[in-house]
């Protein structure tokens, strides 16, 4: 018995001749598609560990910032406790440089040239304070009440402040004895 030979009848309107070439297409699509799909899992896969890896290096880098600032506020603690510590030590250095860098012969030399030719000081009494300034107390000997005056006006003219005369009284000889308070700003 001969078998029939089967006829495949393709009723579409412009009939597939060649159907490799679709297989071919079909192959190419499928084998693109796995390979993109391998190639994304990859990079996924890959970007994954590295944001494991850089999250574990922010974690690092967090518990360093916390070390950091907890060491921070340890030196901090040790530098207010040093202040306290040696703040007494350092008033009394910048006194002692404070009083080694006051110039006397500025101030007597300004105290001098504004005495009258008639008038002399008797006695002087100066206080250093922490501000720069000297506050002096002193007794001067003055023929008349003019010659004070031109005492008075002068040392305004100075660096003299605050000048107040305290008391003043005659002595046996006719002059006036007065007792005058000022402040001398110092230069360094």
């Amino acid at each position: 018995m001969i078998k029939p030979k089967r006829v495949s009848l393709n009723l579409a309107s412009q009939p597939l001749k060649n159907k490799k070439l679709f297989y071919l297409v079909c192959f190419l699509l499928c084998s693109l598609f796995v390979a993109l799909s391998v190639l994304g899992g990859y990079i996924y896969v890959s970007s994954k560990g590295k944001a494991r890896s850089i999250e574990a290096t922010l974690n690092e880098m967090e518990q360093s910032r916390q070390r950091i600032q907890s060491e921070a506020a340890k030196y901090s603690v040790g530098i207010q406790r040093a202040a306290k510590d040696y703040e007494a030590t350092v008033e009394f250095i910048n006194s002692l440089i404070l009083r080694k860098s006051f110039s006397w012969v500025d101030f007597l030399s300004c105290l001098e040239d504004s005495l009258p030719d008639s008038s002399y000081i008797v006695s002087l009494a100066p206080t250093l304070t922490e501000d720069l300034q000297v506050k002096v107390r002193f007794e001067v000997i003055s023929r008349n009440l003019d010659d004070l005056l031109k005492l008075l006006n002068s040392l305004k003219s100075f660096k003299f402040k605050d000048i107040r005369v305290l008391s003043e009284d005659s002595n046996e000889r006719g002059f006036l004895r007065s007792e005058i308070a000022l402040t001398y700003e110092r230069t360094l």
